[in-house]
């Protein structure tokens, strides 16, 4: 019985691990497409769909997403970090309603959200803030909820003992925090800053409401481009965006360390 058990949970790690990546491979395969029309002929591959990358067409867009990523990444990291410290650590009054409050746009559809957003700037003649403005505002509505929860989870397994230790032997508040708290804590809050900067490059529902002209992130280009066209250009821009993510989760991970609480041990 158990050898069945294992066989039928090895089966269908197999078949979830091939339903993630055969779609990447055929992604992969028309990207080296020779000809416009998506084929798939091993022994004529080229890279030279590659080459239209570099065009402002798609360079401007991927720069903007990236510029936008990093910002709401920064934003939602110090904003999470603050909002996790008063609620999960200090537990100031009222923390699990604000708790509540802070998850809550987890609940909302990020369809409903962009619009409610783009129907509030317009209420109030914020028309000005369409685009990056517009954009980072609504990524840090829609990332922060993950900041949070990540952080706070770290901060409600901190051992306590190591502050009240720390505080006897005469360490300043700051320095409690700064030498004990955020060294524990810095796996859960690199994980939730991970998650925002993956969410908000990759964000199509928020985006398509918020960009303007000459202010488009690479995802709505991807999606502009997909009405008029459907062509090796497209697997291009996938193939090199999955290389940035993982180029920048391997970064998170190298200086946040964030595995660590998926595995349970220590780097």
């Amino acid at each position: 019985m158990n050898r069945f058990l294992s066989i039928l949970f090895q089966s269908s790690l197999l078949l979830i691990l091939a339903f993630i990546a055969l779609p990447l491979v055929v992604v992969f395969a028309a990207s080296v497409s020779p000809t416009a029309v998506i084929s798939f002929n091993p022994s004529e591959w080229t890279m030279k769909w590659f080459g239209e990358l570099t065009s402002s067409r798609w360079l401007d867009p991927f720069l903007l997403s990236v510029k936008l990523a990093t910002i709401v990444t920064f934003l939602s990291g110090v904003l999470g970090l603050l909002a996790a410290y008063a609620v999960a650590y200090r537990k100031c009054p009222g923390h699990e309603a604000i708790m509540a409050f802070l998850l809550s746009p987890l609940a909302v559809p990020q369809i409903v959200k962009g619009l409610a957003i783009v129907l509030f700037l317009s209420s109030f003649g914020f028309y000005h803030l369409l685009g990056t403005a517009g954009l980072v505002m609504a990524h840090v509505v829609l990332t922060l909820p993950f900041v949070v929860r990540m952080i706070a989870g770290a901060m409600y397994n901190f051992d306590r003992r190591l502050d009240q230790a720390a505080r006897i032997l005469g360490a300043t508040a700051f320095q409690r925090i700064r030498f004990i708290l955020l060294p524990i804590i810095k796996p859960g809050l690199f994980s939730g800053m991970t998650f925002a900067f993956i969410l908000s490059f990759n964000n199509i529902p928020l985006s398509v409401f918020l960009v303007r002209p000459g202010e488009t992130t690479l995802p709505i280009t991807v999606i502009n481009h997909m009405e008029y066209s459907l062509d090796p250009v497209l697997a291009a821009v996938n193939v090199a965006s999955l290389a940035f993510i993982l180029a920048a989760i391997f970064l998170f991970e190298r200086i946040g360390g964030f595995s660590t609480q998926i595995h349970g041990g220590s780097k």
